[in-house]
């Protein structure tokens, strides 16, 4: 078992297979140059979930790793995303599966920011033709400043 299977196995009781184990939706394997494939791991733990749901008398460990792989998912697929594929890389699973206070400390929203911009000056170059990232973040953003550009408001349904 190498390092990063050793981590996640570990951290999430997820025997995580590096060859040979391909998913048909995501094309890839699931651990990848120190990366772990997102859609392999959400479809594993949405699988394990539907069968055993939590519920409050589940063990409190049980609760803390649904979370975790609910961040991952937030982290790798919506705020960090990569416009070319849906991997996360391991160095994240370390911030990830630190404790909750220390992941308080970060301050995530100027990664994010940091993040966008990255992907906004890469979506600059002529040869690029799609831009990564929280698009959503900076769409909203016009809309706030630029109203005109917000979709027309519907008058309230009773």
């Amino acid at each position: 078992m190498t390092g990063w299977q050793h981590f996640i196995h570990s951290h999430l009781g997820v025997k995580v297979p590096v060859k040979g184990c391909v998913d048909a939706t995501d094309r890839m394997p699931p651990l990848r140059k120190h990366q772990v494939s997102i859609t392999w791991l959400t479809k594993y733990f949405r699988d394990h979930y539907e069968s055993h749901p939590l519920t409050e008398e589940s063990p409190e460990d049980e609760k803390e790793r649904y979370a975790r792989v609910y961040l991952i998912g937030m982290i790798g697929g919506v705020f960090f995303s990569k416009k070319a594929s849906n991997l996360l890389s391991c160095g994240w699973l370390r911030i990830i599966f630190s404790s909750w206070e220390e992941m308080g400390e970060y301050s995530w929203a100027s990664a994010c920011l940091a993040m966008i911009y990255h992907n906004l000056c890469n979506a600059s170059l002529k040869a690029v033709r799609e831009v990564g990232g929280a698009m959503f973040i900076v769409q909203f953003w016009a809309w706030e400043h630029m109203p005109w550009l917000a979709p027309a408001q519907r008058p309230d349904r009773d």
